[in-house]
């Protein structure tokens, strides 16, 4: 039955991938024992700093209408992807009380623009690896535009999305 149990500790050790190294002292003038340390490191990623984007209200556009916001980006790994989709199945502004929708483009800047495809991810990004707030600042920017003529196109409404980023590390 010792044997049995000896066996059994064994197994649950090996299974559980924890050695058990760790050494007493001995009695004497000097004791020496040792301690194996360890800690794992998981990917995590986090992007915080968000803020809605309002277009305005116009009755008629003459150029572009575009607004940003600046955003930080964590990455446990230091690199990132994000893939921007949109509640409405692509990237459109869809009236509350209609079928009609205005389209929208979304460019994602972090060192460089990139033109945002529906759910395609964007690769190759850098983030702030030590401070999960970026210390306070920002290292992103997303920006969101309507073109003159297609909200010009458009029937009166109130038109919305909700703009989804998912960000995982590299």
């Amino acid at each position: 039955m010792k044997l049995f149990r000896i066996a059994l500790i064994a197994s649950l050790t090996a299974m559980s991938g924890t050695a058990m190294a760790a050494t007493e002292g001995t009695l004497g003038a000097t004791s020496t024992g040792t301690s194996i340390i360890n800690i794992a490191k998981g990917n995590a990623v986090q992007i915080t700093n968000l803020d809605d984007i309002n277009l305005g209200a116009q009755g008629n556009l003459t150029a572009t209408a575009t607004q940003s916001d600046d955003v930080c980006v964590f990455s446990s790994t230091g690199g990132y992807n994000i893939t921007l989709t949109s509640a409405n199945g692509a990237f459109e502004l869809a009236d509350i009380n209609t079928t009609t929708s205005i389209p929208y483009s979304v460019d994602w800047i972090a060192g460089t623009t990139t033109t945002a495809g529906y759910n395609t991810a964007i690769t190759g990004l850098t983030g702030d690896s030590s401070a999960v707030d970026c210390d306070g600042s920002t290292n992103a920017t997303f920006s969101v535009s309507v073109t003159a003529p297609d909200f010009n196109a458009a029937d009166p409404g109130t038109y919305t999305d909700t703009l989804t980023m998912l960000v995982q590390p590299e």
